[in-house]
C-alpha cells in the first residue's frame, strides 16, 4: 500500500497537457472510483482507504488566499501484467492529467466567460502497477488542483449568472502505459455545493490549520467573530 501525503497549500494548476500514443485497451482500462477524504492529521490519502467524501463544498465567503479547489481521486487500473522473463512490464499506467468539465445541474456546460476554457486539463502524476490476476484492480491515490485560482472568480459567480447554487465537475483520468498506449477513463461526476460562510463566517484571522481551507469539510477561520447581537 502506498500513501500520498499532501502539502496543505493552494497551488496553481498548469493547463494544456498532451498525452501521446494510441488507444489499444478497452475503454474501461482505468477508472476514477472515489474522491478520498484526506486525513486531518497529516493530510494524507491512502490507496485502499475506506473514508471518502460524498460531495464537495465551496464557501464563497472564504478569503481569496484559499481560492483553488483540490481533489484527491482514487484511480484504478484493470490492465493485466504481460511481463515475461525476457520482457519488462508494459502494463504499468502513469496517470499524467485529469480532464475537468464543469457541468451545471441541468446537464449543460458552464459558460465561464471569455478566456476561461471548459473543459480543460490539469496535471497530476501517479503510477498504477499492472495487475497480476485477470479481473482484479490496482489503485493509486492521486492529487490535483481541479479548479485553479485563475478560474475561481468565474466559478464563484455561477449562482448569479445561472441561478444554480451547485454544479459538478466531470473528472477523466488520462495516462500512458509503459508500453506506450494512452488511455482516458470514463467521467467521474463530482457534485459541489456553494455556501456563504458555512466554513468560516467572519474571521479574526485566516486559519493555517486544516488541509484545504474553504472547501468541503475544512474551515478557514482561526477564530470566528460572533455577530454584534451576540457579542458580550
Amino acid at each position: 500500500m502506498s500513501r500520498f501525503i499532501l502539502v496543505p497549500m493552494m497551488l496553481a494548476a498548469t493547463l494544456a497537457v498532451t498525452v501521446a500514443g494510441c488507444n489499444r485497451f478497452p475503454d474501461l482500462s482505468i477508472q476514477v472510483t472515489a474522491n478520498l477524504q484526506p486525513d486531518a492529521t497529516d493530510c494524507g490519502v491512502a490507496d485502499d482507504q475506506e473514508t471518502v467524501l460524498a460531495a464537495g463544498v465551496i464557501d464563497r465567503a472564504a478569503p481569496a488566499v484559499f481560492w483553488s479547489y483540490v481533489i484527491t481521486p482514487r484511480v484504478e487500473s484493470y490492465i493485466v501484467s504481460n511481463a515475461l522473463e525476457f520482457q519488462g512490464e508494459q502494463g504499468n499506467m502513469q496517470i499524467t492529467a485529469f480532464e475537468i468539465t464543469i457541468v451545471l445541474p441541468d446537464g449543460t456546460l458552464a459558460d465561464l466567460g471569455e478566456g476561461v476554457p471548459n473543459p480543460y486539463k490539469v496535471q497530476t502524476s501517479a503510477v498504477i502497477p499492472a495487475n497480476q490476476t485477470p479481473g482484479s484492480a490496482s489503485a493509486r491515490a492521486t492529487f490535483a488542483v481541479a479548479i485553479p485560482d485563475t478560474f475561481y472568480p468565474a466559478v464563484l459567480s455561477i449562482p448569479e449568472t445561472t441561478g444554480f447554487d451547485s454544479f459538478a465537475i466531470d473528472i477523466q483520468a488520462q495516462g500512458t502505459t509503459t508500453g506506450g498506449f494512452s488511455q482516458t477513463s470514463p467521467a467521474f461526476r463530482w457534485p459541489i455545493n456553494f455556501c456563504d460562510g458555512c466554513l468560516g463566517v467572519e474571521c479574526e484571522a485566516p486559519s493555517d490549520a486544516g488541509c484545504f481551507p474553504g472547501q468541503d469539510i475544512w474551515q478557514y477561520c482561526t477564530a470566528i467573530v460572533p455577530p454584534a447581537a451576540f457579542a458580550p
